[in-house]
């Protein structure tokens, strides 16, 4: 019987006899726009400057542009880059399957290899949707296992995404694909112990790298173990450590591009904390709840998100991103949660700072992976509540082309006017319809 990584080979090298329904290169359009969106405002924060700054470090002239530059440098350098700042705003989609953020690994490094190679939009877009398929299959054989004990999924389950979809547009023999696997397992690393600093976006850029790294020294000759997922000392021993069914891989069902699906973000933060916020801005709209009136925030979540959300006290935006204390209070005040509510001056704020004392959060038992319930008590005795199973932008409460379409210009006017931001836009979204990605390169290019 096949093991794991014999089967993620076989579906690599098999992919292009798939047929692809056309819901599923729409849905790959849509992602490939909102995480170059996220990109290019993240290129304007710290961890965005600071990759930029590394990039100039490095012999100019390559294969690959750095978004929202003309910077050119190697392959696999640009997919770490770009990589970074795509998650550099915690802005950027979701798989749940995978409990982690596929876009951001897969799109810099297709978008690598695609422009060194000078590939069609639709080759890129293949590529991602198999990529997808390796990481969120992997992620249900995984569970919330490795998770749990502190690896990032992203970057764990990532870098195989990476080579997945970049062994696939060069196009590697059954065995420089078994070998790319192997080269890209003993490569996966990323702790949670990292999250609300930079080092958690770089760990998105490292494994677009890494898996883009690894299928080029493949294709090489570079050789690894063949079984690298499976049996004693593999990855899914390692990271995993008990048994696991591999019935998932024989899975007939939709493309994981419709299954699973994805979850866009409307909130530039944390995605286990996005379903409170959607409760917390409802509650204050329609019960017109101000600041002054509250006496006390009772969130309800899962446990699970707990052990890393649970930040009462923030000093940096990066840290503020990954508390429902201060995320609650915010949106509370405000009625919306946007970028500048990661700055200093507005973490600082006084009343924010005295919304965040009042809120409790309260283990959700009942609750699934995603829910979430918020009470707000006010000084005069009222009770207002609000539940949710899932937040906004799910694949069972979708954003609409437009909301993404808008949130693209609205990140992409961090570093270009507004009429090259829906340039650029549309462009994406036409992306099947590119012979080579010299177009969408020049007008991110332009800013």
């Amino acid at each position: 019987m096949a093991g794991v990584t014999e089967k993620v080979a076989n579906l690599i090298c098999g992919f292009e006899t798939v047929a692809l329904p056309e819901e599923a290169m729409y849905r790959g359009k849509i992602a490939v726009m909102d995480c170059v969106g996220v990109a290019l405002a993240g290129s304007q924060e710290p961890v965005g400057k600071i990759m930029h700054e590394y990039a100039r470090s490095l012999p100019p002239g390559g294969e690959a542009t750095i978004w929202g530059t003309t910077h050119r440098v190697s392959a696999p350098e640009a997919a770490l880059v770009n990589g970074t700042i795509s998650h550099a705003l915690d802005y950027d989609d979701m798989n749940r399957p995978m409990l982690g953020h596929p876009s951001i690994v897969l799109v810099p490094a297709l978008f690598a290899v695609g422009e060194k190679m000078q590939l069609p939009g639709r080759k890129l877009l293949e590529g991602y949707i198999l990529g997808l398929e390796v990481m969120a299959k992997l992620g249900k054989i995984f569970g919330p296992a490795a998770y749990e004990k502190s690896w990032h999924a992203t970057s764990v389950l990532g870098v195989l995404g990476s080579c997945a979809s970049t062994s696939y547009l060069l196009r590697l023999s059954h065995q420089q694909t078994l070998n790319a696997i192997g080269i890209a397992a003993s490569e996966a690393s990323g702790i949670k112990k990292n999250f609300g600093s930079m080092t958690k976006p770089l760990h998105a850029g490292s494994a677009a790298r890494k898996g883009l790294w690894a299928a080029l020294l493949a294709e090489k000759g570079l050789t690894a173990d063949p079984q690298a997922l499976d049996g004693t000392f593999g990855f899914l021993e390692m990271f995993k450590g008990e048994p696991y069914d591999l019935k998932t891989l024989n899975d007939s069902g939709p493309l994981e591009i419709i299954g699973s699906g994805l979850v866009f973000k409307q909130y530039p933060c944390c995605g286990g904390i996005h379903s409170l916020l959607d409760n917390v801005i409802d509650l204050r709209q329609k019960e017109a709840i101000r600041p002054e009136q509250v006496k006390e925030i009772e969130c309800r979540v899962n446990p699970h998100r707990i052990t890393y959300l649970d930040r009462p006290q923030v000093q940096e935006g990066l840290e503020a991103k990954f508390s429902i204390q201060y995320c609650v209070a915010a949106a509370l005040k405000d009625g919306k949660i946007v970028f500048s509510h990661f700055s200093k001056e507005n973490i600082i704020q006084s009343d924010i700072q005295s919304l965040t004392r009042k809120i409790r959060i309260i283990p959700g038992n009942d609750l699934g992976e995603f829910a979430s319930e918020v009470t707000v008590r006010t000084l005069d005795g009222r009770v207002f509540s609000s539940r949710r199973s899932e937040p906004k932008g799910s694949p069972n409460s979708p954003l609409s082309e437009g909301d993404l379409f808008n949130k693209f210009v609205d990140c992409a006017m961090m570093i270009m006017s507004s009429s090259q931001a829906e340039k650029a836009g549309k462009a994406l979204l036409g992306l099947e319809k590119e012979k080579d990605l010299k177009n969408i390169i020049n007008l991110l290019s332009a800013a």
